[in-house]
């Protein structure tokens, strides 16, 4: 079993989100098209996607961020048994709270609390490298951004309308522009406006 297929059951096992493996493959797709080199990872979980990425090439720079312990000794674990522990930076801390990492970024992946994204992006587009993009998971959450009078669920009504204000917000810089994707949870694409 690779290393992939044995965090895949984990997070199954232990009721950890990742990523869908339709939206993982389109994130690994627009990495390799944009040759991105350096990347940024905002909510680790047990490192699987950071993992995925920094396979992609000996060159590749992954730094990513994580706050909760319990994922925080997972995702440790993960990266030292998929030998990536001299590639992958780990930052432990509230990813609003801790200091920007150094340098740009060819790719910022937004995956942590869905209701902080606008914060987020507000705190890391900075770090975006000039022809760099920026790709937003969750963007659809199980279908309830367009539908959230599917939940009767006041906490995840709550959740789904910051995700859809985080999309007009998207649509609303005068300096970006955003693609969206109906794959995997739904994903957001943005890069700066050229």
């Amino acid at each position: 079993m690779s290393i992939q297929d044995e965090m895949k059951e984990f997070a199954q096992d232990h009721a950890i989100p990742v990523m869908m493996d339709e939206g993982q493959s389109f994130l690994i797709s627009k990495i390799k098209e944009n040759r991105c080199m350096s990347f940024l990872e905002i909510g680790t979980a047990i490192a699987k996607t950071s993992i995925l990425v920094a396979s992609l090439s000996d060159e590749m720079r992954v730094v990513t961020i994580e706050r909760n312990p319990d994922m925080i000794e997972q995702a440790k674990l993960n990266i030292e048994k998929a030998g990536f522990q001299n590639q992958i930076t780990l930052i432990e801390g509230d990813a609003l709270e801790i200091e920007n990492p150094e340098g740009f970024f060819d790719c910022i992946f937004i995956d942590a609390a869905k209701a902080q994204y606008t914060r987020f992006f507000d705190k890391y587009c900075s770090l975006l490298s000039k022809n760099g993009i920026i790709i937003t998971d969750n963007m659809e959450f199980h279908g309830l951004v367009k539908h959230p009078e599917n939940t009767k669920n006041r906490n995840t009504r709550q959740l789904v309308l910051k995700i859809a204000k985080y999309h007009d917000y998207l649509e609303s810089l005068s300096d970006f522009e955003t693609e969206f994707y109906s794959i995997g949870d739904g994903i957001a694409l943005t890069r700066r406006k050229s």
